[in-house]
Formats: structure tokens, sequence, C-alpha cells
């Protein structure tokens, strides 16, 4: 997923280079763990800071109530918060 990020973010910047690029990372899930998901995020981190684009980090956003009861999608209050990023 990394190469792909990368990948991804190499043809965000030929394709628009003028725009800001936000790369935001994964939303915690409750069928993976915390550690896996912040070290995909660290690896996301890393990528932007190498290529000049924003990283964001969207569980730093988010709390409990901002997720449906799946505990896997946002609601309309976390779509709320993520759009402010």
């Amino acid at each position: 997923m990394i190469g792909e990020a990368y990948s991804f973010v190499s043809k965000a910047k030929v394709k628009f280079p003028l725009p800001k690029i936000v790369l935001s990372g994964v939303l915690w899930r409750t069928d993976v763990s915390w550690q896996r998901i912040g070290a995909l995020n660290d690896s996301y981190d890393r990528i932007a800071k190498t290529m000049g684009v924003t990283f964001v980090d969207p569980n730093s956003w988010l709390e409990d109530w901002d997720f449906a009861r799946d505990r896997l999608h946002i609601n309309h209050s976390g779509a709320r918060q993520q759009s402010q990023l």
C-alpha cells in the first residue's frame, strides 16, 4: 500500500501541479489494531513530507460519536469533521 500511495501522490502532483494536495490517513477500524493503522499513517506521513504534500490524520479529529453503529463508517457528524480537514 505504501508504494501505491507514493505512486498516487506522484501522479497527482504531475496532473495537478498548482492545487494543494492533502493525503488523508486511514480511519480507525474495529477489525484492525491501532498499532497497524498508526504504522500505516506514519508511513503516509513520511510520504507526504518526502513529496512536499500535506498529511492529515483523521483519527485525531474524530470522536467515537462520529462513527456509525458499525464502527467502520463515519456518520454525518464525522463527515462534517472530516470536511474541515
